[in-house]
Order: structure tokens, then C-alpha cells, then sequence
């Protein structure tokens, strides 16, 4: 001020010219109270930047502050805001982290008269911050871990879950750092301040959150289908109703195992993130259940397991058996072939074959064989009539004792012809007859009858039957003789619809 007051007087003295003079030093106005100068100049970092603080002796003649930034301490101090506030705190913007700066602070009088500028102080600008596990939005651990950003070296901190920090000691910085939370579920916020080696400090506002779940639990499970006993074709709704969001539930029951449900809107769920998992899922062909146990699991967000717990109601689905196609050839005027294609259901239990003389074949009619061997597909129909058309149809079992029955196949038996006849040969032997004949070839061989005679020209009728051999390659027959008379002998062939064919005749002495 004193300065202001001496630039004046020259001032007077240059405007009264070289003649005249002042009479005396005082002037006819009062010079201007010097503006205060603030004190306690203060850098507080915050979690994206810094505020300042100060403090005046006397604000009564203040209008505003001017705030001065220079990047060095001797640098130019360039205007970066003002403010009308006494005591003033400024979030400052428009400067780059990571850099240091230096700040003044200037009073404005109403006459708009700008005092001297503070001290410097000084700061590194950057975020200031606390991170939680990395960031996870869940633990289920009271133990975590802290990693702390700050814009420049730390030297104290404090960590509390008090935002007014009460009860909280300094302690020597050091990051990562780990911390044990309270106990009870629920979001648990950690706040951090700190101390720097440039004297500055953080506000406390600094802070991270995380949700601390350590227990899981299924509330219930249930389905809703079509009808009480499913079967192939139908939709049916599993739900896991747990109260809890971003978990994973499944269901299992007989024949399914892991059925993901969902929360999301997807897959059948109705209503995105309402803590109830669902699923709508359709019955596959070859999936039957007897009374089975459906079974929810549930795993959090925060990676606990709910133990696992079962629906109240018992599901049942009840699928009939796929048919299987068949095919019918005749093989000979008494046979008939059957073939069909392998059953696909796992729970097959039997194929039964049944025959009719007419078109229509049911359950009702005549049963040739059941088989239980899934992989078995063709079976002979024996002993039939020559020139007879049969009908046939095959039922598919399951265990549950659903069938499904093929459509019908056909075909008719040949004509019977006799059966082609041998040859016979034969010698004697002391009182043994030696006989050999050749093979018969013939599709519905049945068997061998050997004859013998004591005439030439005997028949079945008045012939002795000796032997029955049953197997075609069965070709020789030797035959004792009651004594040294000569015998005939004659072996008839016989099919399986009883026609015989005789061999020619050969006598032994």
C-alpha cells in the first residue's frame, strides 16, 4: 500500500506543473485498505483431482478469490478460476494427471482491487482410489484384498468402514493390503484417506464396495406341465426359485443331468432377474420316468453352493415305444421268414410276434414268440400250411408296458411238392447190413426214415421202420439182420409238411 501511496503523490506533482507546489502531504482523499493476503494455503486430494483450501484474517473487504496455476514454482501463475466464497474449497478442472503444480490464491476487493498472492503449494494431480478384490462385485470371504491408487507417494493411511473413519489408526501405506470385513451379508463399503510425502492429504472419499454373500440357499424347486403323466412331444417348466441374481441353477431327474435354467429372459424363463431360474423344455421321444425325483441346484454369485433340494412332486413321463418296421418272405411251402429293424428305446423289454389269417392283427391274436433280446430282429414261423397267406405284426415293449405295433406284413406259403428223393446203396456184411444214400438238399427237409423189407416191392405200410434220423448229412444206417434170409431196404424222405419220397430199392442177402 505503501507503494500505491507514492505513485499518487507523483502523480499529483507531475499534474500540477513545474509553478506549483502542495502545500502540505495530505491528500484530499483516503487510500484503499490494503486486500488480505490468504494464509494456510491447503492441497486436499480427491478420488479424480484436488481441491484447495485457505484462510483469511479478515474477509470483510473481500468480493472474490482469484486462483493462480503455474507448472513450476517460479513459473508463470496463469488464472485458472475464481470464486465468491469466504472461505472457499475448489474441485479444479482442465489439468492433466500425473503432472505437479503449483497454486497461489489472490483476494478481489469490491473496488475490484487485487491483493498479493498466497504462497505456493504444490501438488502431483491423479485419481485417487480403492479396489476391492479387483473389482468382484461378490465375496463370500470376510478376508479381501485392497489395491490403493494414489497420484503420489503415501506415506500413512487409513481404511474403515466409517466413512467418518471413527475408531481408525494411521498405519504405514502399503498396497495391496488386506483388510477383514464385518461380519453379515450385505454390501460392505470400505472408505480410504492418506498422507503424502509432499505434505498434502486425501479427503477420506475414496472408496470401493463389494456384496459379502457367504451362504446359499434354494428357496424351492417345482415344474408345471401339460398334464400329471408326460410323453414325448410335451413341454414342461423347471423352476429353482433361490431370491438371489447372477447365479447358475440346473435341474437333474432320471435320464437328464445338469438341465442349465436360466434368469435372463431366455429359454422359457418369464421374468428376467427375478431370483427365479427356469426353463421350458420339450420331452424327448426316448425319455421315460417312472416317479422320478426332480433335483435343483443353485450355485451364487459369489460362488456359493446351495444344498441341493428336491421338487415336492414326483414327475412321470411315459413315452410308448417306437414301432419297428417288419417284412415277411416265404422260404418253403411251410416257412416263413421274419425280419425287422432293431428297436431304438432304452427301456425296451420285449418284442412279441403275432399271426392271423386275416389282415387284421392285434394283441388278440395268436402269439408265435416273444424275444427279449433287443439286438435279436428275425424269427422262422415254422410248421404252416402249404399255399396259406399269413399276416403278421410285431409289438415293441417298454417296461412301463407300453407297446407300439409295426404295420402289417405278408406273404403266403408255396406249394407243397414231395420231397426229393435219394439214392440209396448198401452191402452185406455177416449179418449186417451196411446202408449209405446221398443228401437231400431240400429247403423243408424234415428227416430220414429207413425201411426194410422182405419183399421187393414193399411200401411204408408193410414195411419195418427202423430208424428216424433227423439231421440231413445224417446218410448210413447199419441194421443187424434177425437172420441169413435176404431183406430189402428203402429210405423215404420226409419234409415238414409230411409228404415222403421214396430212394430206390436195394436188397442184401
Amino acid at each position: 500500500m505503501k507503494k500505491i501511496y507514492v505513485i499518487l503523490v507523483a502523480l499529483l506533482a507531475v499534474t500540477a506543473g513545474c509553478n506549483r507546489y502542495l502545500e502540505n502531504e495530505e491528500l484530499p482523499f483516503s487510500l484503499p485498505t490494503e486486500p488480505p493476503v490468504p494464509v494456510m494455503l491447503q492441497v486436499t486430494h480427491l478420488e479424480n483431482n484436488v481441491r484447495l483450501s485457505w484462510q483469511l484474517t479478515d474477509s470483510a473487504a473481500v468480493s472474490f478469490f482469484r486462483i493462480y496455476v503455474a507448472d513450476s514454482l517460479n513459473g508463470e501463475y496463469r488464472l485458472n478460476d475464481s470464486t465468491t466464497s469466504a472461505v472457499y474449497t475448489k474441485t479444479l478442472s482442465g489439468l492433466t494427471a500425473g503432472r505437479p503444480y503449483y497454486f497461489k490464491v489472490a483476494t478481489v476487493t469490491g473496488s475490484n482491487l487485487e491483493g498479493a498472492k498466497s504462497s505456493a503449494v504444490s501438488a502431483v494431480l491423479g485419481a485417487v482410489s480403492v479396489i476391492i478384490n479387483s473389482g468382484d462385485l461378490y465375496t463370500r470371504s470376510l478376508n479381501v484384498s485392497l489395491r490403493l491408487v494414489v497420484p503420489v507417494t503415501a506415506i500413512l493411511m487409513q481404511i474403515s468402514e466409517n466413512q467418518s473413519f471413527a475408531g481408525a489408526v494411521w498405519e504405514e501405506f502399503t498396497s495391496p493390503a488386506g483388510r477383514t470385513l464385518s461380519s453379515g451379508d450385505g454390501v460392505k463399503r470400505l472408505y480410504a484417506r492418506f498422507q503424502f510425502v509432499d505434505g498434502s492429504e486425501s479427503d477420506g472419499t475414496a472408496s470401493d464396495s463389494i456384496i459379502l454373500d457367504t451362504r446359499a440357499a434354494i428357496d424351492s424347486v417345482y415344474f408345471q406341465g401339460q398334464s400329471a403323466t408326460l410323453t414325448r412331444g410335451d413341454a414342461v417348466t423347471f423352476f429353482v426359485r433361490t431370491g438371489e441374481l447372477g447365479g447358475a441353477a440346473d435341474i437333474s431327474f432320471t435320464g437328464v443331468s445338469n438341465l442349465a435354467l436360466f434368469d435372463d429372459g431366455t429359454g422359457g424363463d418369464l421374468t428376467p432377474n427375478d431370483g427365479i431360474y427356469s426353463r421350458r423344455y420339450i420331452v424327448p421321444i426316448n425319455l421315460d420316468v417312472v416317479n422320478g425325483v426332480v433335483t435343483g441346484r443353485f450355485r451364487d454369485a459369489a460362488g456359493n453352493d446351495a444344498p441341493s433340494r428336491p421338487a415336492s412332486t414326483l414327475i412321470n413321463i411315459a413315452n410308448p415305444p417306437t414301432a419297428v418296421s417288419l417284412n415277411a418272405k416265404a422260404e418253403s411251402s411251410g416257412e416263413i421268414r421274419l425280419t425287422w429293424s432293431q428297436a431304438i428305446d432304452n427301456d425296451f423289454a420285449a418284442y412279441r410276434l403275432y399271426r392271423s389269417l386275416t389282415s387284421t392283427v392285434s394283441e388278440s391274436s395268436t402269439l408265435i414268440t416273444t424275444i427279449t433280446t433287443r439286438s435279436t430282429t428275425s424269427f422262422v414261423n415254422t410248421d404252416l400250411n402249404e399255399e396259406t397267406r399269413y399276416h403278421y405284426r410285431i409289438y415293441v415293449y417298454d417296461n412301463t408296458g407300453l407297446t407300439a405295433g409295426s404295420l402289417v406284413a405278408t406273404d403266403s406259403t408255396f406249394n407243397n411238392l414231395p420231397p426229393t428223393a435219394v439214392t440209396l446203396a448198401g452191402r452185406g456184411e455177416d449179418q449186417s447190413s451196411i446202408l449209405t444214400w446221398s443228401v437231400n438238399n431240400d429247403d423243408d427237409f424234415d428227416s430220414y426214415l429207413v425201411y426194410r423189407g422182405t419183399v421187393i416191392n414193399f411200401t411204408e405200410a408193410n414195411g419195418d421202420l427202423l430208424t428216424i434220423i433227423s439231421s440231413p448229412t445224417g446218410t448210413s444206417f447199419t441194421d443187424t439182420r434177425p437172420d441169413a434170409l435176404t431183406y430189402y431196404y428203402r429210405i423215404y424222405v420226409k419234409d415238414r409238411q409230411g409228404l415222403t419220397s421214396p430212394s430206390n430199392t436195394v436188397a442184401i442177402p
